[in-house]
């Protein structure tokens, strides 16, 4: 295997990998923080910075520990006080300062790797703004959150469906499952202001006599509900990230036992979100795109995803997402150019283009990890078993930090961001 790899645009050539898998059951693992470890490459280039973004400092996501705003020299800058309390996942810096985060509910039913249940909104003077549940017997808030421009709250959600439902809606499995759900609240007032359900939006082959039976491959923007059907803990689908894009009023989110990004049209009424009529898109809650892995909707086109992590929607419709076993026991973070309005067409290959990767062969994480590009141009990589990386475009590793055991994601934010300024520093 070789030790890095880029691909740079047009020149993109993989080749089909089969899909695994393995758990991602260890998401929220502990997070410690032990003695510094930096390598800096200085070596110069005329393509791409030598050296690390020195005017960026990084959030460094510690699930079950906390937060860090650290430098490139590894000291601590900043960090918040979560009261005892664990971290859920994943935790957003706003520009006042604040800290909009997931937080773990104590004794849940449902605790499957990345379960949450509340959030809370903590101040840059450590005082609490506000503070919401999500969790009950029967569903619990999980992974991430989006902080919108409006003040609510947009997160994933586990929801149980009885064996014997899913038996109805043409499960193929003997066991409850849990699909997935996006709730969007006004975490003041606790009302949920718009909701999507994946068990609205299923087909399946198995049992004609039973709903949603289909032809998978004639329907691309249904979910074929038995493509990880021998998931037995129940936990098919496992979104572990979602970024919704406010401009265009759409949702993705990295679907990671289907190996996928999903994405759905948010401008939808909670009632057409049920439906596959209505929105802007005129589909509903339907998929109006998805990309990763054709495989899960016998589709054609290349596999390029095989479990994800972060779909993190930057620049003119770019995206990065941290692909945790591309090449057998080694991850990758990719690069692709996306280009909505989006389309999907049975039988045609609906994949966007793969414009940049990176990978080596120290580079593995079978759960969590982030990719974030940077002020510079370089991109910070949050590995998710012990290091957080800056590579810069030719795939050059200017630096490498081994303080966290299982890093969740790292954010960068330039010196003088808001934000910081917010936080005194």
């Amino acid at each position: 295997m070789m030790s890095k790899m880029k691909f740079n645009l047009g020149t993109v050539s993989l080749f089909l990998i089969l899909l695994s898998l393995a758990s991602c059951s260890d998401d929220s693992d502990d997070v410690s923080i032990t003695e510094e470890d930096i390598t800096d490459d200085s070596s110069d280039t005329t393509e791409a910075s030598s050296t690390v973004d020195s005017d960026s400092y990084i959030l460094a996501i510690a699930p079950d520990t906390g937060v860090y705003l650290i430098d490139h020299d590894g000291n601590t800058l900043f960090d918040w006080d979560f009261n005892g309390d664990q971290l859920g996942n994943d935790a957003m810096l706003q520009s006042d300062g604040s800290l909009v985060s997931t937080i773990k509910v104590d004794n849940p039913r449902i605790s499957f790797g990345g379960y949450g249940g509340a959030f809370r909104k903590i101040n840059a003077d450590q005082s609490i703004e506000w503070e919401v549940e999500y969790s009950s017997n029967t569903y619990i808030a999980h992974h991430d959150i989006n902080y919108l421009s409006n003040g609510n709250i947009i997160f994933p959600v586990w929801e149980e469906v009885s064996a014997a439902d899913a038996a109805e809606m043409g499960f193929s499995g003997n066991f409850d499952i849990y699909p997935e759900a996006i709730i969007e609240m006004n975490p003041l007032t606790q009302e949920i202001v718009w909701e999507w359900h994946a068990t609205d939006h299923l087909v399946q082959d198995y049992d004609e006599s039973k709903s949603n039976f289909g032809v998978v491959g004639d329907v691309p923007n249904l979910i074929d509900v038995n493509y990880n059907n021998d998931q037995t803990d129940g936990d098919i689908m496992h979104v572990n990230g979602i970024t919704l894009d406010e401009t265009n009023d759409l949702l993705y989110m990295t679907v990671n036992f289907y190996s996928e990004v999903w994405v759905i049209d948010h401008s939808t009424t909670t009632e057409e979100a049920a439906t596959s009529t209505g929105g802007n898109y005129n589909l509903g809650g339907d998929l109006v795109y998805r990309f990763g892995n054709p495989l899960a909707y016998d589709n054609v086109g290349e596999v390029t995803m095989n479990r994800v992590h972060y779909p993190n929607l930057f620049d003119d419709n770019k995206m990065l997402v941290f692909v945790n076993n591309k090449y057998d026991n080694q991850s990758a973070v990719a690069e692709y150019q996306l280009s909505p309005p989006y389309e999907l067409v049975a039988g045609q290959d609906n994949e966007p283009e793969l414009i940049w990767e990176f990978t080596d062969s120290d580079l593995y994480s079978n759960g969590l990890g982030s990719g974030v590009r940077m002020s510079n141009g370089n991109t910070l990589i949050s590995e998710g078993t012990g290091a957080i990386w800056e590579v810069n475009s030719d795939g050059d590793v200017l630096w490498r930090y081994t303080n966290y055991t299982r890093p969740w994601r790292a954010y960068a934010f330039t010196k003088d961001d808001d934000a910081i300024t917010a936080l005194g520093l």
